[in-house]
């Protein structure tokens, strides 16, 4: 009897996993029947007219998705784009947000793919998505580095910089190996904000180490400097200051992200966050300086020294220092100088937790940063530049802004000492001993 029960029992079992694997099968089947095969073109309005999109399905399954052709601004709908890959992904549009900046385009991508044909033949009706606001800086996902090459780096410099597209500022920086051109050993592109920015906080504001690649990238999921990195790299790993024009590149397309036109030049795979400032700034900017080296090479030399800063116990406080100079060879006269100090690229990585904020930006760059010193970073900064240019000493700061305590709060207002500057004259003296024994500049005073 106990076995016939046993036996009973196995074969309830039995049924019950039999039926669960055959639902499990039917719901399987369902899904991967989801959609008709075949390839579909679906439309919805986005914000400025149609969207088509062209879907590939397989098997009930979306396996690839191409955008046919739109009407929105560019800029918003590469961003609104970025669905595409969720879509594929998901097998459909369901439980996926609008992305934020572009909900308009996003909404029409994600009801275009509502109407493509199912193969139960049903219609579900499409209901409008927000975007998901994410604001906490902890959960911001996009990864770049900012931090400068420790040591020396020195070689024959070039400078070029212009206004573009409604007058934001482009700069570009190259340094090459001393007495060969062909060797690219340092590149850096940064843009400023132009005057007239319609968000007032990053007017004039250079991009590279500000808050405004945390801005964009919560908004668009890209942030500014990932492409102007990317372009660096390619240009001291290649040693390439000239780009040919795409013979493929059809200006209606765009900067389509699935398309292989989608830059004007070759060799340049930068397509969102910074497209428009690497063609229309960095590219010709850099055009520019190889014809100079061409016609009549350099008479500027670039000196760079970069340290990391050391708490009493010899550990990192995660900050860096970095001091360039440029000197006309000519003169022996410092024609360019600049000071920052470089928060780490973790917040993990910075000691003070009242500077944890500011990771992945530099206390010139930063809108936000508070110098203890009770005046403005760049002003300090600003006012080194213009001491040196005009011939005052690399050692000899008194007279510039927080290199004491002054002042009375109540009548004028006060500054403390800026404790940067004993880390500015640290880097200081190191990079006066190199240009001194390369004989590239004059005597300074000390105090």
């Amino acid at each position: 009897m106990k076995s016939l029960k046993t036996f009973n029992k196995s074969l309830i079992s039995g049924a019950v996993l039999l039926a669960t694997m055959t639902l499990a099968g039917c719901s399987l089947t369902m899904e991967q029947g989801k959609y008709v095969n075949g390839t579909h073109d679906v439309s919805a309005k986005g914000k400025k007219g149609l969207i088509t999109l062209t879907v590939e399905v397989k098997n009930g399954h979306i396996i690839d998705i191409k955008t046919k052709s739109h009407k929105e601004t560019e800029s918003l709908y590469l961003n609104a784009e970025r669905l595409l890959s969720q879509i594929v992904a998901k097998n459909g549009h369901e439980g996926i947000d609008a992305v934020s900046g572009a909900t308009y385009s996003s909404n029409g991508i994600l009801q275009a793919i509502n109407s493509l044909p199912r193969a139960d033949g049903s219609q579900p009706e499409y209901v409008a998505v927000g975007a998901k606001e994410d604001s906490a800086d902890d959960n911001f996902k996009l990864e770049w580095s900012i931090q400068p090459d420790l040591g020396l780096i020195k070689g024959d410099y070039y400078y070029e910089e212009a206004r573009f597209r409604q007058g934001h500022m482009g700069s570009v920086a190259i340094v090459t190996e001393l007495n060969n051109a062909n060797n690219v050993i340092f590149a850096e592109f940064n843009e400023s904000g132009r005057p007239n920015y319609y968000t007032r906080l990053y007017q004039n504001v250079p991009k590279r180490m500000s808050e405004y690649n945390f801005s964009m990238g919560k908004k668009k999921g890209t942030a500014w400097v990932q492409s102007a990195l990317t372009m660096e790299k390619l240009m001291v790993e290649q040693d390439k200051l000239t780009f040919e024009l795409n013979p493929d590149f059809d200006p209606k397309l765009a900067n389509k992200l699935k398309e292989p036109n989608r830059l004007k030049y070759l060799g340049i795979d930068v397509v969102a966050g910074a497209s428009n400032s690497i063609q229309q700034s960095m590219v010709p900017l850099t055009a520019k300086i190889h014809a100079k080296i061409n016609a009549e090479g350099s008479k500027q030399r670039f000196y760079q020294q970069a340290e990391k800063l050391m708490d009493a116990k010899g550990n990192w406080t995660g900050v860096t220092a970095m001091l360039r100079i440029v000197v006309d060879t000519d003169t022996k006269q410092i024609v360019k100088a600049h000071y920052d100090e470089i928060f780490a690229d973790d917040k993990a990585q910075i000691k003070d937790a009242s500077q944890k904020k500011f990771y992945r930006q530099s206390k010139y760059e930063s809108i936000n940063y508070v110098e203890p010193a009770r005046i403005g970073f760049n002003v300090m900064i600003d006012g080194l530049n213009s001491h040196l240019q005009q011939g005052g000493s690399l050692f000899i700061i008194d007279d510039l802004p927080a290199t004491g305590d002054t002042g009375s709060y109540a009548a004028t207002g006060f500054t403390k000492r800026s404790n940067s500057w004993d880390n500015y004259l640290k880097l200081a003296d190191v990079l006066y001993k190199e240009m001194r024994q390369d004989s590239m500049i004059l005597e300074h005073k000390k105090q």
